[in-house]
């Protein structure tokens, strides 16, 4: 029910998207020429009508469909100015380097992009305002610790699900935090009375039901209201794109992780990979010998170097890159990378083949062995993951699938992993990414990663 709700409201955003590029080509038309005609609709519909798709995909990769940043403000205008501005690139590239339509719409295209980007905004304002935050308004009642509320709350308050924390049974004394919205109670009898007076539409669980005296038996009294009864960690994965192993056990992976039940997705993307590396890979041997000599002009020393990193099951394997640090940048031992724009380690050169993701070329070799896939859990160094391993026994769940080059953590936490924290944090995307797989989860994070590269993010 939960991701229900959520992707009709997904659905109804890009619906309502593509509603307005359709107004928008109608006033186009109707401002240009004074009427619309219908000769003239038919020669701009098939191409425009290709056009709003490729805006909805170019949204899409600017983030305007996340629900972590559908709030109104300068922050989102922004945003959103961005990806319209991307947008009309997409457009231009569309109708001058493939002119199989007939037409150039010049003034057409800039008219129709202006009423967009007004209409559009118009619209995002109010769907942001009216729709995001109240259509499946959900009054949540949380059982657990007040220093918990107070991450659910401030989790639920940074994203536009439709969340809202009213009520919290207080598990743990003298841990509340004031709100005059969120009401207070310490007694479960009063549970079903809570839910009638806090018009209250789900519980989110802090706790296992058997872990508090007398809570399995008052959340069995609800059977019988309409409420829906969630577990924190499925709201935290669903709002955060992520997993929050502090809050599982073995248990909840033998319940949720069944690699048999991949075999054929494995096998399709093992088929998909070696279609792409192919051509991928004649492409980017055409940019090894510029990218050899810039690296030997700024820094001297070889062009490739490689490392041992650890892929599927654990297996070790070799990986070949382009130089972006000094020679003796590890002379005092292997250390986690820091920003790329701040690292000592990187010459200038490599600071930007770094930050272009230029160094990981020779990489696509590896996708054509079979090391690594296109879309996977990055692959780390074996001297890593024994540290990581003993700080979280979890991490070996990384090697369920085959490493990418790219992976939902690359694209979900952006923070350089300059430390064991930072790569501990990580870990829960990499879960993530292992329990929902897809070949649609791999499209969505092939498109986030061309937008990171562009916008110069991450390491």
């Amino acid at each position: 029910m939960l991701r229900l709700g959520i992707r009709f409201k997904q659905l109804l955003l890009v619906t309502g998207d593509l509603i307005i590029f359709q107004v928008a080509l109608l006033l186009t038309l109707l401002l240009r020429y004074g009427h619309v005609e219908q000769r003239s609709w038919d020669l701009h519909a098939l191409p425009f009508g290709v056009v709003s798709t490729l805006w909805i995909v170019g949204s899409y990769v600017a983030g305007l469909y996340d629900f972590n940043v559908l709030k109104n403000g300068i922050k989102f205008f922004r945003l959103y100015l961005e990806g319209m501005i991307a947008n009309l690139a997409v457009a231009l590239a569309f109708f001058y380097l493939i002119p199989i339509f007939g037409i150039e719409p010049r003034t057409n295209l800039f008219l129709y992009f202006a009423i967009v980007l007004l209409l559009g905004y118009g619209w995002r304002l109010g769907y942001n305002r009216l729709i995001a935050n109240t259509l499946f308004r959900n009054r949540v009642l949380f059982i657990g610790s007040g220093m918990d509320a107070a991450k659910i709350r401030t989790m639920l308050e940074r994203s536009a699900f439709g969340f809202h924390l009213v009520a919290v049974f207080e598990t743990t004394p003298n841990s509340r935090f004031e709100d005059p919205e969120v009401a207070w109670y310490s007694s479960l009898g009063d549970i079903e009375k809570i839910i009638r007076e806090r018009d209250i539409h789900t519980i989110l669980l802090g706790h296992k039901p058997d872990d508090i005296p007398g809570l399995r038996d008052a959340l069995y009294k609800t059977l019988f209201l309409p409420v829906t009864l969630l577990d924190r960690t499925a709201l935290e994965e669903t709002i955060t794109g992520r997993i929050p192993l502090e809050y599982v056990s073995q248990t909840w992976f033998l319940e949720h992780l069944r690699e048999n039940e991949k075999a054929w997705y494995e096998m399709a993307k093992r088929i998909g990979d070696i279609l792409m590396a192919i051509p991928f890979g004649i492409i980017t041997l055409i940019l090894y010998p510029i990218v050899a000599l810039i690296i030997k002009v700024s820094s001297p020393g070889p062009a490739l170097y490689s490392q041992i990193r650890l892929g599927k099951f654990g297996k070790q394997f070799r990986i070949w890159k382009f130089r972006t640090m000094h020679v003796n940048a590890e002379e005092n031992g292997p250390q986690f990378t820091a920003d790329a724009k701040t690292d000592p380690r990187l010459f200038a050169a490599g600071r930007v083949l770094r930050r272009l993701r230029l160094d990981e070329f020779p990489q696509i070799w590896n996708v054509l062995r079979g090391n690594l896939s296109f879309i996977g859990p990055r692959p780390e160094r074996p001297e890593f993951v024994e540290q990581l391993t003993e700080r979280m026994p979890y991490y070996s769940l990384r090697h369920l699938t085959r490493p990418g080059l790219t992976g939902w953590a690359q694209v979900r936490f952006l923070t350089p992993t300059a430390s064991l924290e930072d790569n501990l944090k990580k870990l829960q995307y990499d879960v993530y990414y292992i329990k929902h797989r897809s070949p649609l989860l791999d499209i969505a994070i092939l498109l986030k990663t061309i937008a990171i590269v562009i916008r110069r993010q991450g390491t």
